[in-house]
């Protein structure tokens, strides 16, 4: 499945100075299978493992042919010679359409009417897409980006046989327990498998992932109050983004784009009566949104 990379230069002239990269200054995209790499350059027949920076050109466009769901990528900025280089970025994901956000740049530019052959807006779209991702996965408190390929994170545990995980756990390959407070870093954890995801496959609703880690009531195996009480290996967050929050984050990402981010912020009363500040998503928007902070269990 080959990919395709949307990659982004905010200011080009800068990384063009003489005092940066200068003249021929290039992009370099690397891949590997797991995010702690090994990474090598992008490679294979049509596969673009530099990007030459442009002048005025925010928006550029990488493929991978070798690439896949689960392949991590990396960039980092080069002088010509390649003696003057910037650190590598954050490693991230594509995925599928979405590539790692809440909706499809392409959908965004079809509701737009901007043709797919005009990348002079992508920068600027690509930027509200990803705030408008962040504003949607905050009010809910779901990870709708979900990883597509296993990593390793360890959370805080209370006593028990229950552990939530409103995020979403897509599934888990190993999960280590402690039986005392570990840090952040790690420590020694006791491998267990006796768990299980809840709710069910066959229970959950659709697109929903598993919201809790549970053991059996005659196992042995118990949560304990602790910080970093668990490790887990696993994907967690959702396996696909959900069509109707996908909608959302088109049309808010729509109204940002169109509106610059003047149209001014919404308000809107929860079921509770606290007020939410959403700039870009309608209060009917919100109510679906609401639906998916309700707890699954």
């Amino acid at each position: 499945m080959p990919n395709v990379l949307h990659l982004t230069v905010d200011n080009p002239e800068e990384i063009l100075n003489a005092g940066a990269y200068a003249a021929g200054a290039i992009l370099r995209l690397q891949s590997g299978a797991a995010d702690t790499g090994p990474f090598a350059d992008v490679s294979g027949t049509g596969s673009t493992p530099t990007v030459t920076v442009i002048t005025g050109v925010r928006a550029y466009t990488g493929y991978d042919p070798a690439g896949t769901s689960t392949t991590w990528y990396r960039t980092r900025y080069e002088n010509a010679g390649a003696t003057r280089v910037s650190d590598w970025s954050a490693v991230f994901q594509v995925g599928a359409e979405e590539a790692g956000l809440i909706c499809s740049l392409y959908d965004v530019k079809q509701a737009l009417g901007i043709p797919a052959t005009d990348i002079s807006h992508d920068e600027d779209i690509l930027d509200d897409i990803v705030a408008v991702t962040d504003e949607i996965e905050s009010v809910t408190g779901r990870d709708f980006t979900g990883a597509r390929s296993d990593v390793t994170f360890r959370i805080h545990t209370r006593a028990g046989k229950k552990l939530w995980f409103p995020k979403g756990l897509q599934s888990i390959t190993t999960l280590g327990v402690a039986t005392t407070d570990q840090p952040a870093t790690g420590g020694v954890y006791a491998s267990v498998t006796d768990w299980y995801l809840d709710p069910p496959d066959a229970m959950r609703e659709p697109y929903w992932p598993a919201t809790v880690i549970r053991f059996p009531s005659i196992s042995g195996s118990l949560f304990y109050d602790a910080a970093f009480g668990a490790q887990i290996t696993g994907k967690p967050g959702w396996a696909q983004v959900p069509p109707r929050v996908a909608r959302i984050g088109e049309t808010a990402a729509c109204a940002y784009y169109a509106t610059r981010g003047k149209a001014g912020p919404r308000a809107v009363i929860g079921p509770s009566g606290g007020t939410t500040i959403l700039r870009d998503i309608s209060p009917a928007d919100w109510a679906t949104l609401l639906e998916y902070r309700t707890p699954r269990a």
